[in-house]
């Protein structure tokens, strides 16, 4: 009988432990729903939790065209997350005495312009170098379409002044990525693209991630999308041997996860040199990845953008917490998604995106709520009329349109947030945002 009362036991826990993790699932689940249902995301998610995927699920199409959805097998762009599969061939080079990031730059470039001479590897990979970033400058949409290479690209950049002496700021430059692929080449001679095949990918079991291409087939891949005023447009097309050790692979959420595991178990990297690549040099960057403290709490992390495409990664190691998120739509909200995730995963509460409905106002109306509303001295959003349509522009950002759910209340259709107008005696003085939780208040000026 007492055998009996144990094994009871054991079962009462164990079903205990299946409801927990069916009823974290359900959350995970709901929360990812009401972005993807809202037009907020499309992709795949995954969540790990001491080392093992706790969630794992795609939203979404694939193909819209074709209504083809998405799956946890669909291949998705990374863009910038590629940066930190680069630095990590440079360390390993490095490891194998090809190299030290120390080393000036220039010494494994063909050529080099005298400006760049004292720049190093290690303010390539921390964004210190000060070369400009070549995708900021208008020149950039003359090649964005051609098939060019390293010589093209750098050739935008090629006579213009450093941005400032190279170690004395932070300043974000894919270019110095370019570069980075470039002496990855030289160092080990092969393309970039197959030294990270063989020495990242393989060892760590990534089956689904490799540089993307405009000519290979390549099975279970996605289309890029992109929003205007809430309609699902395709993405522009780029060259994808523009991007390269900058922004050019294609992985999965489960692949990231692999990568994650690999890292954590040491197989690609001694951990001495492991700990080097997430130490910060300025803003919070390291190696290619930002790592930041809070709450306790030291995370890993690297956001990506790229045509039809937004993602991002982030790591707790202490923890064996990991959040991706990957997005076939180049507007969808990745990075409020993230952070959601990981509130959660962590047990915090967090705001489940509410469903607005549209209603039409009539212009009058429309006209009261026009003017400008200051959040802080630095922080201000403009409200202005085109046509019928109301437009929102804050402070260094684009302009927005916002749509009324009902008289003084408005909604954003590319990301989960609310705008409710205040009044007072019937005039409109200020206004309230909420988002992400939380109440923001501007007065109107």
């Amino acid at each position: 009988m007492e055998h009996l009362g144990i094994r009871q036991t054991i079962l009462i826990l164990v079903f205990a432990v299946a409801s927990f993790a069916q009823e974290s699932k359900a959350k995970f689940d709901e929360l990812v729903s009401a972005y993807a249902k809202q037009g907020f995301f499309s992709g795949s998610v995954l969540v790990a939790k001491g080392g093992k995927p706790v969630f794992e699920k795609a939203y979404g199409m694939a193909n819209y065209e074709w209504n083809l959805p998405n799956a946890v097998d669909t291949k998705l762009r990374l863009g910038s997350i590629t940066k930190q599969f680069a630095a990590t061939a440079i360390l390993q080079l490095e490891e194998a005495g090809k190299l030290k990031v120390s080393d000036k730059a220039c010494a494994y470039l063909p050529a080099c312009p005298e400006a760049w001479k004292p720049v190093t590897l290690h303010q390539l990979l921390t964004h210190t170098s000060g070369i400009p970033n070549f995708t900021s400058f208008p020149e950039y949409r003359n090649i964005q379409a051609k098939p060019s290479r390293y010589d093209e690209q750098v050739k935008v950049v090629w006579e213009k002044p450093l941005d400032f002496d190279p170690g004395t700021k932070y300043q974000y430059s894919n270019t110095g990525y370019l570069i980075l692929g470039k002496i990855i080449e030289k160092a080990s001679g092969k393309n970039w693209e197959d030294y990270v095949r063989e020495s990242i990918f393989l060892p760590a079991g990534m089956s689904d991630t490799r540089a993307d291409s405009n000519t290979d087939l390549i099975a279970r891949r996605a289309n890029g999308y992109l929003s205007n005023s809430g309609t699902t447009l395709n993405a522009g097309y780029i060259n994808m041997a523009i991007p390269g050790a900058a922004g050019a692979l294609l992985s999965t959420a489960h692949d990231l996860y692999l990568w994650d595991r690999a890292l954590a178990a040491g197989k690609l990297l001694k951990p001495e040199t492991a700990a080097r690549m997430w130490t910060v040099e300025k803003n919070g960057y390291a190696y290619g990845w930002t790592v930041n403290t809070a709450e306790g709490r030291t995370t890993q992390g690297h956001n990506g953008g790229i045509d039809g495409f937004s993602t991002s990664i982030e790591r707790v190691p202490a923890d064996g917490v990991l959040v991706v998120v990957l997005s076939n739509f180049q507007d969808g909200q990745v990075g409020l998604l993230k952070t959601a995730l990981m509130k959660m995963a962590y047990g915090e509460t967090v705001e489940i995106p509410k469903q607005h409905v549209e209603t039409r106002l009539d212009s009058a109306l429309l006209d009261e709520y026009i003017g400008t509303y200051e959040m802080s001295p630095e922080f201000r959003l403009v409200v202005t009329r085109e046509g019928d349509q109301l437009m929102t522009q804050a402070t260094g950002q684009g302009k927005l349109p916002i749509y009324a759910e009902q008289k003084d209340v408005f909604f954003p259709k590319r990301m989960p947030a609310t705008l409710t107008f205040v009044r007072e005696n019937g005039k409109v003085t200020g206004l309230i945002l909420h988002q992400n939780g939380r109440d923001m208040k501007a007065k109107r000026l």
